[in-house]
């Protein structure tokens, strides 16, 4: 194995750590959802919407466009799995809520997520595990934090790539 192989744990960075995580995690999300008729981002929804949630928030939640939320919640509330009401305090908004089945398949999503790392987690003590928690939770919101700042305009951001058939902008 040469020192440069993503398995040499000393010559990957965290950015590729990141990258082979995401493609990891892509595939497991796929695999898992396939199992159970769902694509990965109806399987997604249904995780996000487990407590009933605001389009906009959910659309936040999974970090896509509320019209793209709107089609999921319509989609899966055609098959059954998915509720929609409006919201208390505002009657414009959709809050979405898990039916029965959209409850099931949720917690079977999870399950088969959870069995695709049992082998890992069964030689981990109570200790690394709960490490292992804290330290992708705190990966999550420093990814988050930075992505939210960018959103805003905050430092840090760069500015939007210019088109080639067009002068800079002045």
């Amino acid at each position: 194995m040469s020192e440069t192989s993503p398995r040499h744990p000393s010559a990957v960075t965290v950015p590729q750590a990141l990258g082979r995580l995401r493609v990891a995690l892509q595939d497991a999300f796929l695999q898992a959802s396939r199992t159970l008729g769902l694509t990965a981002q109806q399987a997604e929804l249904l995780c996000a919407a487990m407590a009933p949630a605001a389009v906009g928030d959910l659309a936040r939640t999974l970090r896509c466009d509320r019209s793209n939320v709107s089609h999921l919640v319509e989609r899966a509330a055609a098959r059954g799995l998915v509720n929609r009401r409006s919201g208390d305090a505002d009657g414009r908004v959709t809050v979405v809520g898990l039916t029965a089945e959209g409850e099931r398949l949720a917690q079977r999503f999870i399950a088969a997520l959870e069995a695709q790392t049992r082998p890992l987690c069964a030689r981990w003590p109570d200790e690394r595990r709960q490490l292992a928690v804290e330290l992708l939770n705190e990966l999550s919101d420093t990814l988050d934090t930075a992505a939210s700042q960018a959103r805003a305009g905050r430092p840090g951001r760069h500015p939007p790539p210019q088109r080639r058939d067009r002068p800079p902008a002045s």
